[in-house]
């Protein structure tokens, strides 16, 4: 993203409201979690039973220390390193809105493949239109497992809704269902 990108991302994410999220749980058992650098927000509010993949090496390097006790992986989740049905439940924290539909798609289907039967499939993330040339959001994040986290996400500007995404996990074989739908962002949780 260039300078003048990542700046007009900044000013969005400034003159929005900050969203506030509140995480008082994640599944349980063992969880693989789709995008889980940066911030790495499910590894800090699960813990050792999560798994925390990202493609990006750097993403990983910056969230490590803030959850120590998990499992770091650098992968890419539409071709995960882990044989089929190794994990209980699967998070994605604001990572679909990173993700091309396309590859929505197949990460969808991967993370179908490695769950156990009866897994859930649980999905933070932003409605966005596509208006101008960047997105972002402002979030407080806050768990009972962790600090309060103030962060902003940004990504060039696309269209994603709580309606497409349910639609891409149906065709991976997935019942999802609509948990919250506010205004700027939304949490399903597929079956």
């Amino acid at each position: 993203m260039s300078l003048s990108s990542t700046i007009r991302m900044i000013f969005t994410a400034l003159i929005k409201p900050k969203q506030h999220i509140s995480i008082q749980e994640i599944p349980t058992g063992r969880v693989i979690d789709i995008g889980g650098g940066g911030e790495g927000v499910i590894a800090q509010a699960g813990g050792a039973r999560v798994v925390a993949i990202d493609k990006r090496s750097s993403e990983i390097y910056e969230a490590r220390d803030k959850a120590r006790d998990v499992p770091w992986v650098v992968a890419d989740a539409a071709a995960l390193p882990f044989a089929g049905h190794s994990f209980d439940n699967a998070t994605a924290f604001f990572s679909c809105m990173y993700m091309p539909g396309d590859l929505q798609e197949k990460v969808f289907s991967e993370t179908r493949r490695v769950l156990k039967e009866g897994g859930q499939f649980w999905i933070w993330d932003a409605h966005m239109a596509l208006k101008g040339k960047v997105f972002a959001i402002r979030l407080k994040v806050d768990s009972p497992a962790m600090h309060t986290i103030n962060t902003i996400y940004g990504v060039k500007a696309k269209s994603q809704s709580a309606a497409g995404l349910c639609s891409l996990l149906r065709q991976a074989g997935f019942e999802p269902q609509l948990i919250a739908d506010r205004k700027h962002w939304f949490l399903i949780e597929a079956k």
